[in-house]
C-alpha cells in the first residue's frame, strides 16, 4: 500500500478488500503501508517516516523517511511468495518492498488516471520505471483509462481487473426498514475540500433544486479537514471510517451524486451506491463510464451545476423510476462482487507463478 493506513482511500480499500477475499480463499496476506498515527490492524503492518506530498488534487501521506533497514528486516523474515505493490512509482516503500524481496513474484496495480499530464511528470514517470519496472513479473490496473495512463510508461502487457465492491456487505435493503422520509435524500461520499470531487458544483444544484421549491435534503460524508459550511438542507457527517455506518448512509438516500470534474480511474463511491440499488447521477469522465450501468445512472457534464439540476430533477417525482434504475445497478454491481476480481488478480499470481525464474 502506498498510501497511509490511517486515511480513508480508494486504494487502501481496494487492498484491504482484495486482501480479506484472498484470506477467505486460504491465503495467507499482509498488507504494508506507512503509518503515521494509531494502529494498523490486522493482518497489517505499518511503517512510520510519512510525508505528505500533495498531487492529482489531494494530500498524498507516503513514506518517504521510513528507515530501509526496519522494511529490509520486515521482507526478510517474511519470506513471502508474492509482493503486489499498489501503485508502484509512489515512493520509497514500494522500492523497498522490491529490493528487499529477492524470492518473491513481483505484481503492481496501477490505480492512477489524469486527462492531463505535463511533459516533467512523464519523464519523471518513464526514468523511474526504467529501474523498477523489470523487477515486475505482471502488472494489472483498475480500469481502460488507468492503463492507458500507465502504458506511457509501462510497455509491457497490463491485465485490466476492476475494483471490486462487498455486495453481501452494499446491498439494497426494503423500503419498509427505513424510516418514513421527510424530504427527497441525495448522498455524496468523498473527501469535500479535494477540488476533484466537485462537491461546489453539487452545491449549486441542490441550492437551484431547493430554490425551485423541492424538497430535498443533502448528506456529505467524507472528510474536509476543517469545519464544513452551515448551509440550509446540507448534513456534513464527516469521516465514517465503520463500513457497516456509511453503507446505511447508501441505503437511506434516494439518489447519489458524484459530481468529480476528473482524474478518476474508477468509482469506487459509484459501484458502492450501485450495490446498494440505488440511482446513480455521476459526471461524464472517463473513469466513470467504466462503471455505471446506461439503466441506472444519468451521465452529465462536469463542473455543469444546471446540467446536474436538469438530471437530478425528473427523478425527484419518479419512485417508479430511481427504483428500476437502482434494479439495474444492483445486477450490474454484482459481477464487480471481491470474490471474483480476487479471482481474477489471483490468477495473476498464478501464472507470475509458473513462469520459470
Amino acid at each position: 500500500m502506498p498510501y497511509d493506513l490511517a486515511d480513508e482511500g480508494g486504494v487502501k480499500r481496494h487492498a484491504e478488500h482484495l486482501s480479506e477475499s484472498l484470506r477467505q480463499k486460504g491465503d495467507e496476506v499482509t498488507i504494508v503501508g506507512p503509518l503515521r498515527r494509531g494502529e494498523a490492524g490486522d493482518h497489517a503492518r505499518g511503517f512510520g517516516g510519512v510525508v505528505n506530498i500533495p498531487a492529482n488534487g489531494a494530500a498524498n501521506y507516503m513514506a518517504l523517511l521510513t528507515p530501509p533497514w526496519s522494511v529490509r528486516r520486515f521482507f526478510l523474515d517474511g519470506d513471502f511468495d508474492v509482493v503486489h505493490v499498489h501503485e508502484p512509482l509512489v515512493p520509497l516503500l514500494a522500492y523497498y518492498a522490491l529490493w528487499f524481496s529477492p524470492r518473491a513474484i513481483h505484481v503492481c496495480t496501477f490505480h492512477m488516471y489524469a486527462e492531463r499530464e505535463t511533459a516533467l511528470s512523464l519523464r519523471a514517470r518513464r526514468a523511474v520505471g526504467r529501474r523498477l519496472f523489470p523487477r515486475f513479473d505482471r502488472a494489472i490496473a483498475v480500469s481502460q483509462p488507468a492503463a492507458a495512463y500507465a502504458a506511457r510508461a509501462w510497455s509491457r502487457t497490463v491485465a485490466v481487473i476492476p475494483n471490486g465492491v462487498p455486495s453481501r456487505t452494499f446491498r439494497p435493503v426494503e423500503a419498509s426498514t427505513l424510516p418514513p422520509p421527510r424530504s427527497l435524500r441525495l448522498l455524496f461520499v468523498g473527501n469535500w475540500r479535494d477540488g476533484r470531487k466537485g462537491l461546489p458544483v453539487l452545491l449549486e444544484a441542490f441550492a437551484r433544486l431547493r430554490a425551485r421549491g423541492l424538497a430535498l435534503h443533502l448528506d456529505v460524508i467524507g472528510d474536509g479537514g476543517s469545519e464544513p459550511p452551515s448551509l440550509p438542507g446540507v448534513t456534513f457527517h464527516g469521516k465514517v471510517a465503520v463500513e457497516t455506518d456509511l453503507v446505511r448512509h447508501y441505503q437511506r438516500c434516494d439518489v447519489f451524486v458524484s459530481p468529480a470534474l476528473g482524474q478518476e480511474s474508477f468509482g469506487i463511491v459509484l459501484l458502492e451506491a450501485m450495490a446498494c440499488a440505488k440511482p446513480v447521477v455521476c459526471s461524464d469522465i472517463p473513469g466513470y463510464r467504466q462503471v455505471v450501468d446506461p439503466g441506472g445512472a444519468c451521465l452529465v457534464p462536469p463542473s455543469n451545476p444546471e446540467a446536474l439540476v436538469e438530471a437530478i430533477l425528473p427523478l425527484c417525482g419518479d419512485p417508479a423510476r430511481r427504483q428500476a434504475m437502482g434494479e439495474a445497478n444492483r445486477r450490474r454491481a454484482e459481477t464487480f462482487d471481491w470474490d471474483l476480481v480476487a479471482t481474477r488478480v489471483r490468477g495473476e499470481y498464478e501464472a507470475a507463478l509458473r513462469v520459470p525464474r
